[in-house]
């Protein structure tokens, strides 16, 4: 059983949170708070979170009626964030908002941009994604999508038990995530 993170083409059954949902609700929230000017910092390509993540990302912006949107690419881990802070602040356009594939390149991505001087939300927003407990105790507390990890592995390991005893079970299943401000 493929939980979470899944690859293509294997013949496995897979349990989810709604990724590209979790993408899209960011997005809304930040065009709600009328910035037109978004980033996204991905995980790494090819990774199947970064391709449904970015998919989301691409519906809320069309929602908005905003055509793309810039993007660097990290690799989920809290350096890879603090590294495309110096990023961002070359940038001659800078973002006002930037939505993070997960909540730990969030907080390393906001720890640059302070150390730089900018002030994180009034300077320019920033949304994570996954609720770890670390982004309730981030100054400021990250706004994140929250996907319910204990609910995920109880889901995918029900599917695997009934698997294993010839029961049937649902190839796919998508759970809700949700935007905790």
């Amino acid at each position: 059983v493929q939980a979470c993170e899944w690859i293509e083409g294997l013949e496995a059954p897979r349990v989810l949170a709604d990724n590209a949902e979790g993408g899209r609700l960011a997005i809304d929230h930040l065009t709600g708070l009328g910035h037109r000017k978004i980033l996204h910092l991905t995980g790494p390509e090819g990774n199947s979170l970064t391709g449904a993540r970015r998919l989301g990302v691409l519906a809320g912006l069309a929602q908005a009626g905003l055509s793309g949107t810039a993007r660097i690419t990290g690799d989920f881990s809290l350096q890879s964030g603090h590294a495309a802070a110096r990023q961002v602040l070359d940038l001659a356009d800078r973002p006002t908002a930037i939505f993070c594939d997960n909540d730990e390149m969030a907080i390393g991505l906001i720890n640059g941009l302070v150390q730089a001087g900018l002030r994180v939300p009034q300077d320019i927003s920033v949304v994570g994604f996954d609720n770890i407990e670390m982004s309730a105790y981030a100054l400021p507390p990250l706004t994140t999508i929250r996907q319910h990890r204990a609910r995920l592995g109880t889901h995918a390991a029900t599917t695997l038990l009934a698997r294993i005893n010839g029961q049937p079970s649902l190839d796919e299943e998508i759970l809700p995530v949700e935007l905790l401000v």
